[in-house]
């Protein structure tokens, strides 16, 4: 029997174009650990709930003894604190004997091995000392308590950089780290411990101020003083928070403000808000009696605090007033991030996806003006998404651009895009003008 073959009439050929992953940097932060947890130096771990931060914490350390006098309690430890002398940290001792010696409390590190914390009443001579929670350790337990305080809409990191025998050593660690881990970057933005500031601020300013420039993409969330303050002057990199001097012994403050930058997910449904006066949760806010100057210092230089909005009726507890130490607003700065990120993706995904289309994106006017509405596109919703106030994009034309650069023609190299973006700000200050007339009968 004779095969009858049937010509092809239509043959259908598909393209497909991918989509980019969405981008995460912005959500991803961490809170650095130096020997607090049971990770291994130079990992991390995401954390999406504050008892995911507390299984990995190290197990308590091990005292050798305790003793009291004149409302003081000391404790020697068996191992180095690894925090300067007159640092202080929050320590949970337990299982000592007597009992009265058992609690959490705000620590003095006085020694390599020893630190005090009040105790009104003696408790008597002791005869177990039993542990106490490492300074390091305490910390993690009081960021992330903080952190999670504000909501659970997102989590954190935590990066071990392993046991650090100083705050200099601790922030060279970093420094290392986030050198050999920039290609991909991994984090948007540091946690960084309050210790670290007490014994070398110029040592963190230093540091950095490597990611200071208007392109950098990182940030440190630091624990500082009235008095450390204008170390960071000028520090784009550096979002600086001075705590109430009532804070609870297990609050961190600058929390509030790191879970407020990792929680922005700009969109059209939910567009960038300013980070002034952002609501904190488990924080106490500065009374303003007796602390007017030094409220005043800290939001003249750029600082940031915890207050309460009741100049607005407003009970709850507020940030103030969310900036950078380079004076601007710091959701400025993630707005000006997020069209930088976003529109680089964006272009690198249509160049890929031109690669394997029909017809091909290809290096002329066309392939140009195809890229020139992908980045429009991208500076359109900067704007929408309230990440910047205005964006335009522009690009110099193929015959201009190819004349004045032949050589980046035959390399395939395009560098002939530009934009003008302006940040979108928030109000921080009104001044309202009243006329009062008297009218005479």
């Amino acid at each position: 029997m004779a095969t009858t073959i049937t010509p092809t009439i239509v043959t259908v050929n598909t393209t497909v174009t991918r989509a980019p992953t969405v981008s995460q940097l912005q959500q991803s932060g961490a809170i650095v650990s130096t020997g607090g947890t049971t990770l291994a130096t130079g990992t991390y771990q995401y954390c999406g709930t504050l008892a995911q931060v507390t299984s990995i914490l190290v197990n308590p350390a091990t005292l050798t003894g305790i003793t009291w006098a004149s409302g003081t309690a000391t404790a020697t430890t068996t191992a180095a604190i690894g925090v300067s002398t007159g640092q202080t940290f929050t320590t949970t001792i337990a299982g000592a004997v007597p009992a009265g010696y058992n609690g959490t409390y705000v620590a003095t590190v006085t020694g390599a091995n020893t630190f005090t914390f009040a105790l009104t009443t003696n408790p008597g001579t002791e005869t177990t000392p039993g542990t106490y929670m490492p300074a390091n350790s305490g910390f993690l337990s009081n960021a992330a308590t903080t952190f999670f305080a504000q909501g659970n809409s997102v989590g954190c990191y935590v990066l071990e950089l392993g046991a650090q025998t100083t705050a200099a050593a601790a922030i060279t660690a970093l420094q290392t780290w986030i050198t050999g881990n920039s290609s991909p970057q991994i984090f948007y933005a540091y946690l960084l411990p309050g210790s670290w500031d007490f014994s070398s601020s110029a040592a963190l300013n230093t540091m950095t101020a490597n990611y200071e420039s208007p392109s950098g993409q990182t940030y440190f969330f630091v624990t500082t003083t009235v008095s450390n303050l204008p170390t960071y002057e000028t520090n784009k990199a550096v979002f600086a928070t001075v705590p109430s001097p009532t804070a609870a012994s297990t609050e961190h403050q600058a929390s509030q403000p790191f879970y407020q930058w990792l929680v922005n997910n700009p969109g059209s449904a939910n567009p960038l808000a300013p980070m002034s006066y952002r609501y904190g949760f488990g924080v106490t806010p500065w009374s303003q009696i007796g602390n007017q100057t030094n409220i005043n210092t800290v939001l003249t230089d750029y600082g940031n605090l915890i207050l309460t909005g009741a100049e607005g009726g407003v009970s709850t507890a507020s940030l103030f007033k969310g900036t950078t130490m380079d004076g601007e607003q710091s959701a400025w700065w993630y707005g000006i991030d997020w069209f930088r990120i976003q529109v680089k993706q964006a272009l690198a995904n249509a160049v890929i996806n031109g690669s394997n289309s029909n017809p091909p994106l290809l290096y002329n006017q066309q392939g140009i003006n195809t890229l020139l509405a992908v980045a429009q596109n991208v500076a359109n919703n900067a704007v929408k998404f309230g990440c910047a106030l205005s964006a335009v994009v522009t690009a110099v034309p193929f015959s201009t651009y190819t004349t004045q650069n032949p050589s980046d023609y035959n390399n395939g190299i395009y560098n002939g895009f530009s934009a003008t973006v302006v940040g979108q700000n928030a109000f921080l200050t009104l001044t309202f003008q009243l006329d009062a007339t008297q009218f005479v009968g």
